[in-house]
This record gives structure tokens, C-alpha cells and sequence, in this order.
């Protein structure tokens, strides 16, 4: 059981993630969101080292190598990313409340990868169901930029589902009974952390290209990077 509060963490974890953010916002001088971002990234790294020095951590980070759960954690930060991010971006092109529709049928498309998802998992192996649901959210990014945004909708949704659960459902089952707890804290982390890159990152993109269709190109191929990580991962991933 905790015996108390640890507040030099939080405090830490609250200033390093919110410069880092903030670094990447499309307000304000680039040197100034330069060194934000690099301030924040140090002060998240001296949160990390204190974590992994700490007996009853905020984050166990100790949790995230790549060989264990940190390939469930970082589906979970890209599909949370991609989600707010095409939020964002659809809302730049739209002009009119019918272009705003795909935008509102986003999450349907997401609850239908939830569901396909429980369809899917026993045909593939986790790390290729995670491979491939964001492999169709980069796809529907690169549609968004140049065909439409219903077919995009429904191509990121579906990726973002599937992505989420599956991400949910290994970084939650990959564990033992008695860590659940610690896992669960470091999920909700991964999902609240993509929820901010996305809006920040695809802002900030959108901000120094000035073009969706750029923003959208550059975001499908940080995430086919991302795809191409999780191959080199060699843990045992069980739902």
C-alpha cells in the first residue's frame, strides 16, 4: 500500500509533459517552443530516472521495456494520437456542417474496430494486430490528404479501434494478477498522452507546412515508422 503522496513526482510529470506539449503548440516564437520541448523532455527524463529508483512509482516504468509492454503502450499513445489528430484535421477542412459529418461518425467507426478487434484477435498474433490497425490508420491519413474524408473516417476509425483494444486487452493481459493495477495506471498514462500529441503534434505540423495534406503525410509516415518498430519486439504479448 501507498504510505504517502509522492508530490516531487507529480510535480514533475505535470511540468515536463505540459512544456513538452507546449513546445509543440503552433503559438508563439519557434525558439521559444524549442526550448520548451527540450526543457520538458529533461525534466521527464529526471521523472523517469526517479521512478525507476522509487518502491511505490506513479508510472512504473520500469514496466516499458519494448521486450514487455512497451509495444502495447505505444499502440496506445500512436491510436489515441491519430484519433485527436484527425479530429483536429478534419475540423480544419471543414466549411460547412456536412463536411464536419465525418468527423461526427468518427466514433463509430472506432466502436466498429472495438468489435472487430474481438473478431480478429485469435486469426493473428498480437504484435501483427497491432501492426496492421495502425498500418490502416497511416493509410487513411494518406486518404485524407488526397481522396476524401469519408473514406478516411472509416479507415482511421477502424485502425484506431482495433489499435486501442488490442492495446488495451495485451498491455492489460501481458501481466500478472497482481501487477493489473500498476498496468492500468500506465495505460490510462499511454491513452492521455496520445490524446495530447495528437492535437499538439498535428497542430504544430499543421502550423510549419501550413497544408492538411501535408500535416496529413508527414503524420502517416511518422506512424508507418512507429509500424515498423514493433517488428523488432520479442516479448510474449498474451489478451
Amino acid at each position: 500500500m501507498s504510505q504517502k503522496i509522492d508530490v516531487a513526482s507529480s510535480a514533475l510529470a505535470f511540468l515536463g509533459f505540459g512544456l513538452f506539449v507546449a513546445g509543440l503548440q503552433s503559438h508563439g516564437e519557434a525558439l521559444g517552443r524549442m526550448l520548451a520541448t527540450v526543457a520538458g523532455c529533461g525534466i521527464l527524463a529526471v521523472f523517469c530516472m526517479r521512478q525507476l529508483r522509487s518502491r511505490d512509482p506513479l508510472i512504473d516504468v520500469r514496466m516499458l521495456p519494448f521486450s514487455r509492454l512497451g509495444a502495447c503502450s505505444l499502440s496506445l499513445v500512436v491510436g489515441s494520437a491519430c484519433y485527436t489528430g484527425s479530429v483536429f484535421l478534419f475540423s480544419v477542412q471543414s466549411d460547412s456542417l456536412l463536411s464536419i459529418l465525418p468527423v461526427s461518425v468518427l466514433a463509430l467507426w472506432v466502436s466498429l474496430g472495438g468489435f472487430a478487434f474481438h473478431k480478429l484477435q485469435s486469426r493473428f498474433s498480437p504484435v501483427h494486430m497491432l501492426q496492421v490497425s495502425l498500418a490502416a490508420c497511416a493509410l487513411g491519413l494518406v486518404v485524407a490528404a488526397f481522396v476524401g474524408l469519408w473514406p478516411a473516417s472509416f479507415l482511421i476509425g477502424l485502425g484506431v479501434g482495433v489499435s486501442m483494444a488490442s492495446g488495451d486487452a495485451y498491455l492489460l493481459g501481458s501481466v500478472p494478477p497482481k501487477d493489473v493495477a500498476r498496468a492500468a495506471a500506465l495505460q490510462e498514462t499511454s491513452l492521455a498522452v496520445g490524446a495530447a500529441l495528437g492535437v499538439a503534434g498535428f497542430g504544430g505540423i499543421f502550423a510549419a507546412t501550413g497544408s492538411v495534406a501535408g500535416t496529413s503525410v508527414i503524420a502517416a509516415v511518422l506512424v508507418v515508422t512507429v509500424v515498423w518498430a514493433l517488428r523488432f519486439n520479442r516479448g510474449v504479448i498474451t489478451a
